[in-house]
């Protein structure tokens, strides 16, 4: 369809409203459902994350009071009571080297005097040594620490070791060296847990100052020992969402009376919204197929639509230029489309109609003045010239039978001369039609009465078809009649001896009724078939060819039609069809 004037076409239009339909809500609950699911996301991935976390926290919490407890449990031993003879002590080394067995987390057990110096450990190497960290007589937690570059890192809990005399001062301190990657299993654990359930997760034990002293990382993530992270936005229940490093924090605190650490389980923010990502791409996916088939539909839509409105504007500008669509538009549809097509076929037909009514009306009214103009020239010699043989065929000097034969025909020729003008001036006269409703059966009956005789003389039998019912329609009675006789009698001057004419009539139908005159005669040749109704045609020898002119002028002069069914060989039938009486109101 041609791009409209100033604007789109109609198919675009539409398939513009088909990609704004389609894309517009989907786009709208793509980003809702998209940002929804994010926030779900965000929200259950926290609380698995801050659960973990504190899941950790307990654990490590447990591990650090158990390792407590037992060197508290050691550290009242009554053998520790040694500690003050100033001389290595091997019972409490031997008491140490059994615990260090039982312990899976402890790397070293050692006793040291109020002056520090060790006194007793599970390593005889360590034994006369100052190698623990802070004043005697003071309960700590300290590290993880390494003693030197490369060296494995340690955690150091110590305990006071009471007087078992009673007195007020302690008499040294126990200190355990726990194993600080062993302990660090406890984060191991914990990020293969989620890894089971999905989620390749970092889980980080930080200092109270955020610095990272510890955990297990996911491979490539670029947390390292030593780093300072930031603390916590905010205390929740669902963790947070760290945008800029792009994680999804999950945290809890140790307990009280431990360390000040803060455990972290931290998940790449891609991970966690990996599922929304999915979502929106097979969203993505469902929105291209429902787009495509919108599209498809849209343009099965647009070509039903506007190939109708093609071939109307093009027969339209075809009617525009004074040129006749070759045949009706094919009504595709019963919408607006469709009701739009029929009524402009019906406009096409009827101004073909209207268009071939004005052409026979000028070619009547051209044959009046025709007629006219010879009845005024001719009527009065053909006059003389029948008085004249009239008076010669009455002479009686006139006895030569061959003359008296020859004055009949010229009067019975000047009378076909002088029925042929009648004719004329019939056909070119403007005929008042008094419309009135009108039975059919009685005149074509009385039709069939009239001519009885004629077909009589040619053994020809005129036989009744359908009769009931009668319908009634707008006409002017006489004209119907002359009508009725006209075919009649054509049917009976065509036909040969011994052949047949069946009259009937058609019921009413779609407004319309009528009755048919069908004849068994020698039919008419395709070629003839579209000129009967013109004025002076006629293959019958003898006739004038204006009775079937006649007819299908009276019968447009009622709005009606003439239907002719022809083979040749095999008959001819004329049907007449006339609005109804209330049609026509």
């Amino acid at each position: 369809m041609a791009r409209v004037r100033g604007g789109l076409s109609l198919r675009a239009q539409l398939l513009l409203a088909a990609v704004l339909l389609v894309l517009v809500p989907g786009v709208v609950y793509g980003v809702i459902a998209l940002g929804g699911s994010r926030t779900a996301l965000a929200d259950a991935g926290g609380r698995l994350l801050m659960q973990e976390a504190r899941g950790a926290a307990d654990r490590l919490a447990a591990a650090l009071r158990a390792e407590r407890a037992r060197i508290e449990t050691l550290a009242v031993q009554d053998v520790m009571r040694e500690i003050r003879i100033a001389d290595l002590d091997k019972r409490i080394s031997g008491l140490l080297a059994s615990a260090r067995r039982n312990c899976a987390l402890c790397a070293d057990f050692v006793v040291r005097d109020r002056r520090g110096q060790v006194m007793a450990s599970s390593n005889p190497a360590l034994i006369g040594q100052n190698r623990a960290i802070g004043r005697v007589g003071t309960a700590a937690i300290l590290g993880p620490l390494a003693e030197a570059a490369g060296a494995p890192l340690r955690l150091q809990l110590g305990v006071e070791v009471p007087d078992p005399d009673g007195g007020t001062l302690a008499i040294g301190d126990l200190i355990v060296w726990l194993d600080w990657e062993r302990l660090m299993e406890i984060a191991q654990r914990v990020r293969e847990n989620l890894k089971g359930a999905g989620l390749d997760t970092s889980v980080l034990v930080l200092a109270g100052d955020g610095t990272v002293i510890g955990g297990a990382m996911r491979p490539g993530d670029r947390w390292t020992r030593g780093q300072v992270l930031p603390e916590p936005v905010a205390e929740s229940v669902t963790g947070y969402v760290d945008t800029n490093a792009g994680l999804l924090v999950g945290y809890a605190p140790m307990p009280p009376g431990l360390p000040a650490w803060t455990v972290r389980v931290t998940e790449p923010l891609a991970e966690a919204y990996a599922p929304a990502r999915r979502t929106a791409i097979w969203l993505g996916l469902a929105q291209a197929a429902v787009l495509a088939l919108a599209l498809l539909l849209a343009v099965a839509a647009a070509r039903r639509l506007t190939s109708p409105l093609t071939a109307l504007a093009s027969a339209a500008e075809s009617v525009g230029r004074g040129e006749r669509p070759i045949a009706a538009i094919p009504v595709r549809s019963g919408d607006e489309v469709g009701t739009l097509t029929e009524a402009f076929n019906r406009m096409a037909s009827d101004l073909a109609r209207v268009e071939h009514e004005l052409v026979e009306a000028a070619k009547f009214s051209f044959v009046g003045q025709l007629a006219a103009g010879i009845a005024h020239e001719v009527r009065t010699p053909l006059g003389v010239m029948r008085s004249s043989a009239q008076l010669l065929a009455q002479s009686p000097e006139l006895k030569n039978e061959e003359s008296r034969e020859l004055l009949q025909l010229l009067q019975d020729e000047v009378d076909r001369v002088d029925g042929v003008v009648s004719a004329l001036l019939d056909l070119g006269r403007p005929r008042q039609v008094h419309a009135q409703p009108t039975p059919l059966g009685a005149l074509l009956l009385r039709a069939a009465k009239f001519v009885e005789a004629q077909a009589s003389q040619k053994r020809i039998s005129i036989r009744l078809g359908r009769f009931k019912p009668d319908p009634v329609v707008s006409g002017d009675p006489e004209l119907l009649y002359q009508v009725m006789l006209n075919l009649i009698v054509n049917a009976i001057q065509i036909l040969p001896e011994g052949g047949e004419v069946v009259i009937g009539l058609d019921a009413a139908q779609a407004g319309r009724a009528g009755f048919e005159v069908r004849d068994n005669g020698p039919g008419v040749e395709p070629a003839d078939r579209v000129r009967l109704f013109e004025p002076f045609f006629t293959r019958r020898e003898g006739g004038t060819g204006l009775g079937l002119t006649f007819v299908q002028r009276v019968v447009r002069e009622h709005r009606g039609e003439v239907l002719v069914d022809s083979e040749p060989g095999r008959g001819t039938s004329f049907r007449v069809l006339i609005p109804l009486a209330e049609e026509m109101e």
